[in-house]
């Protein structure tokens, strides 16, 4: 059985996102801004990044940080950097993602939900230079707590993201979808659509 890469057209037909929110993303991939995707547990989150990596030119280099091979390259331009728990050090697997990261020199960089390398430390030593889409879980409705608890963060990390876009997912449905898309202005959420 093969895995579907949804598209953010996709998106679009099953009601997951709207055309607004779609254009507020597509601005921000477009322009390299960073990007947080936040939502409960199987709310959507890696599927939205997917969709999102579609909107990335061919010619710019995606590098995705991830675990156990959790994530698939599905486009020429995306590099994988695996990372699992073995027995080097947290500092240790931290430090070497950060150098195959700066190695690899990509436009974007995806941080899909991991938990076997420090990611406050790998945004602190990368955030300036490519664009950045990750994804945090977000367990209550304090989004900026939530990021920074999940992802381990501070308020000044937190504030170095431009976008972050809210998942919800219906449990009595199933139903998946965008709640909303907000800019981050002096550290504080406005919501854009």
């Amino acid at each position: 059985m093969g895995v579907y890469i949804f598209t953010p057209e996709d998106l679009l037909r099953y009601g997951t996102i709207t055309e607004a929110e779609l254009g507020v993303l597509r601005d921000a991939v477009l322009r390299k801004k960073d990007v947080l995707v936040v939502g409960s547990s199987r709310s959507g989150k890696t599927k939205l990044v997917e969709a999102l990596i579609h909107l990335v030119p061919e010619d710019r280099k995606i590098a995705v940080i991830t675990a156990y091979g959790e994530f698939k390259p599905f486009r020429p331009n995306i590099i994988i950097v695996d990372t699992q728990f073995d027995s080097q050090p947290l500092e240790k697997r931290t430090s070497d993602v950060i150098d195959r990261v700066k190695h690899i020199n990509p436009d974007y960089v995806v941080i899909d939900t991991v938990r076997t390398v420090n990611v406050s430390e790998v945004l602190r030593a990368l955030i300036d230079e490519p664009g950045f889409i990750v994804t945090s879980l977000v367990m209550t409705e304090d989004i900026k707590d939530e990021v920074k608890h999940w992802l381990g963060i501070d308020d000044d990390l937190f504030g170095r993201f431009d976008v972050v876009v809210e998942l919800r997912r219906e449990f009595r449905t199933g139903r998946r979808a965008v709640d909303g898309v907000y800019r981050i202005r002096d550290g504080k959420l406005e919501r854009v659509v």
